[in-house]
């Protein structure tokens, strides 16, 4: 049972598979007080269960990392429902803030505690920093480029896109490359697998500021947890 010696806990749901030492790092600086835990809503599922999720037909596939460090695109309803376990799993474990560490169109999720969506921060501050809403994003998967496109129109910006998979050699050229179109007021790195060194390595070459959707969803979470 909790008692006030008890530091609050910090959840962080990856859509792929724990661990995530990069996550816990990338939190745990903001959430200095705070337990940091990290569940997988893949976690538990054998490659041959986790292929068959990946063979569904979706029109919003998302990258998702697992244990072996190899790299799957599954939909998003199949990852919306696996998350939404592990969100009921943080409820038994009494977090007091979740994050799902998507920053694609997710839909809202059901828990008791408080539950940040990265895909609904972000268009809230580019939305106060880029006034003309001409913004450039940074996807994490080819095929997810238009899924992408469809979700920051909705969220009333006109948006250039592009991809940079955060796993791996880092190709930067082709991305900077069209995020440098000088119509772009704002760049955002629209996946929480992107680190800060890739914010500061994209900011470098392409010229412009660029916002990363790992850091701001941490930021907040830390606010929050207290």
């Amino acid at each position: 049972m909790s008692n006030e010696n008890t530091p609050p806990l910090l959840g962080i749901i990856t859509i792929g598979q724990s661990p995530r030492p990069d996550f816990e790092r990338a939190f745990g600086a903001h959430a200095l007080n705070a337990e940091v835990r990290v569940l997988g809503a893949l976690d538990g599922l054998s490659h041959a269960e986790i292929d068959a999720l990946a063979a569904k037909p979706t029109d919003y596939p998302l990258l998702v990392k697992l244990a072996d460090q190899s790299t799957r695109s599954i939909g998003m309803t199949e990852i919306h429902r696996l998350v939404q376990q592990r969100a009921h799993d943080f409820d038994a474990l009494g977090a007091k803030v979740i994050v799902v560490a998507c920053a694609g169109g997710f839909p809202d999720i059901e828990s008791r505690a408080l539950a940040v969506l990265p895909g609904k921060l972000l268009p809230a501050l580019a939305n106060a920093i880029a006034p003309r809403c001409r913004i450039g994003i940074v996807s994490p998967l080819r095929q997810q480029a238009p899924a992408a496109e469809t979700k920051w129109r909705a969220d009333g910006f006109d948006p250039i896109v592009t991809w940079m998979s955060p796993f791996g050699a880092h190709q930067f050229d082709e991305p900077v490359a069209v995020m440098s179109d000088p119509s772009i007021e704002l760049v955002v790195l629209d996946c929480l697998g992107h680190t800060d060194d890739d914010r500061r390595e994209f900011a470098r070459r392409c010229g412009k500021p660029v916002l990363l959707a790992q850091t701001i969803a941490a930021r907040v979470a830390g606010e929050l947890i207290g």
